[in-house]
């Protein structure tokens, strides 16, 4: 039985972590290790962990050093086949490891993926949105530009979702330690791209909690997400051979950039002209944001989303400071 290595890095999710490793201890297939990566908690993280019976758990301190580098860190660790990253407020369908391993049937060079369901309070509540992007497919290329909006609409793999084998995993660079946002769709572009085949696995879930205060990486918007987020991107443009150059590879890259420099205007104007011009490079796009409610969008219509974007930042500004 094909042992699995699951990484999960952790800082400060003490109201969470019980919950995720509960849900690896009741994977079906239990051929497993659950390398724990603490990356300076002091929120009682490690010492929740450190007091968890459990042979098929290791716990280690790197702290201060980030989620990619505790992923590193794990994977140097990793003595399964097949590797599971998991985010220590996130959870697995029971029948996740078993189904997606058997899909597999041990091809060492493709890469299973399953859908997200995204939930804030309790997995039930989950909702999928990602479906119509998800398929078993030998052209991995056109999968991730699908993915990315070339046909218009876009959506997101989250980390949880994929289980790759390690063997395909150490052909590649490892997590690139220097990101703060969009690490995980950096990191698997360049897997993807070099994966032999995408298999979909149906009726097994990654469980992807929602925080209400947009704690979640994804949304973070400060000067640093966003340079992360254009570095990312740059990496991932260079990923593809087959496509590039395409109507489909033009497309997404386009509104890539641009959503990366609508979210820059008006604050990070640097960000905001590389983006821009990285849009214009590629022919242009013509992505229309949501910015914000009723008044924004009729501004929006009116003046054009740069207009609406000021307006928006200039009134979250003044209510933030009341």
């Amino acid at each position: 039985m094909s042992l699995v290595s699951i990484i999960i890095p952790v800082f400060n999710s003490i109201a969470f972590i019980e919950e995720t490793i509960n849900s690896v201890l009741k994977q079906t297939h239990q051929s497993i290790e659950i390398i724990v990566i603490d990356d300076g908690s002091t929120d009682g993280s490690f010492e929740f962990i450190s007091n968890l019976e459990n042979e098929k758990l290791t716990l280690i301190k790197n702290p201060k050093k980030g989620a990619c580098s505790a992923r590193n860190h794990g994977l140097r660790l990793a003595k399964g086949e097949f590797i599971q990253f998991l985010d220590a407020d996130d959870i697995l369908s029971p029948n996740k490891l078993e189904l997606q391993i058997a899909e597999l049937k041990n091809d060492t060079k493709s890469i299973a993926v399953c859908s997200t369901k995204h939930f804030y309070d309790t997995i039930d509540s989950g909702v999928v949105t990602d479906r119509e992007f998800l398929y078993t497919t030998e052209d991995t290329e056109v999968f991730l530009l699908n993915l990315y909006g070339g046909n218009g609409k876009q959506n997101m793999v989250q980390t949880s979702a994929w289980l790759t084998p390690k063997y395909l995993l150490d052909k590649l660079e490892p997590w690139d330690e220097s990101l703060s946002k969009d690490q995980d769709g950096e990191y698997f572009c360049r897997v993807v791209t070099k994966a032999n085949k995408v298999v979909y696995v149906p009726d097994v879930y990654n469980y992807y909690r929602k925080h209400i205060r947009g704690a979640n990486i994804a949304n973070q918007k400060q000067l640093k997400h966003l340079q992360s987020q254009l570095k990312a991107l740059n990496s991932k443009s260079k990923q593809f051979r087959i496509q590039k150059g395409t109507e489909l590879y033009n497309n997404a890259m386009a509104l890539q950039y641009k959503i990366i420099a609508i979210d820059a205007y008006p604050e990070s104007m640097m960000v905001y002209r590389a983006a821009i011009e990285k849009v214009n490079k590629f022919g242009g796009s013509t992505y229309e944001p949501v910015l914000g409610g009723r008044i924004v969008e009729v501004m929006k219509s009116i003046f054009g989303w740069k207009a609406a974007r000021y307006f928006s930042v200039f009134i979250h500004k003044l209510l933030s400071h009341k």
